[in-house]
């Protein structure tokens, strides 16, 4: 009699598994469900906002109607004309235009003011040195000074600032970050 009971318990267990299975969906539709939906929501916020530019997008049956035709002799001659005008106006008011430039405009510049970039001091010369002949990789003239035990890497001296943070820019794009300027 045991038996019966826990065949019976089996065979509601499977049908209970085998109604409640259901087929899923494609992620795909989903996928290009939502591509559509952004699209119309796209343009619907096109048209609420910005109407003209809608309309330019869209094109008028005026403008196929104009490309489809095409106009006699004597009236396209008319129209390539007014087209030219319209273009070259613009064109006239740029080439006409006179600007008042200085021959000789004056630079300041501060001839007695000296730059000077160190990108790093250490207490062995070694490490000077090797910092030294990677700033030379990079294509800059560095040298190495002592004073108080600490050999100095400096580049310079720069006649002006904008030189020397040319200079700085370039190693600081070859991951030298702690060049600073005097």
């Amino acid at each position: 009699m045991a038996t019966r009971k826990t065949n019976k318990r089996k065979n509601t267990r499977t049908l209970r598994k085998k109604t409640t299975a259901k087929k899923q969906s494609s992620p795909m539709l989903f996928f290009f469900g939502g591509i559509l939906l952004t699209l119309t929501a796209v343009g619907i916020w096109l048209f609420m906002t910005q109407p003209d530019t809608l309309k330019n997008l869209i094109p008028t049956k005026k403008s196929e109607q104009m490309t489809e035709k095409k106009p006699s002799a004597n009236k396209q001659n008319t129209n390539t004309n007014q087209q030219t005008d319209e273009q070259l106006d613009y064109h006239k008011m740029l080439t006409n235009k006179e600007l008042e430039v200085e021959k000789d405009p004056v630079v300041i510049t501060n001839s007695d003011k000296r730059y000077v970039m160190q990108c790093g001091a250490s207490k062995v010369l070694e490490h000077a040195e090797s910092m030294k002949a990677q700033i030379a990789f990079i294509g800059l003239q560095a040298e190495v000074s002592e004073k108080d035990g600490w050999y100095r890497v400096r580049l310079g001296p720069y006649s002006s600032k904008r030189a020397a943070e040319s200079d700085r820019h370039k190693l600081q794009n070859n991951d030298f970050n702690d060049c600073q300027i005097w």
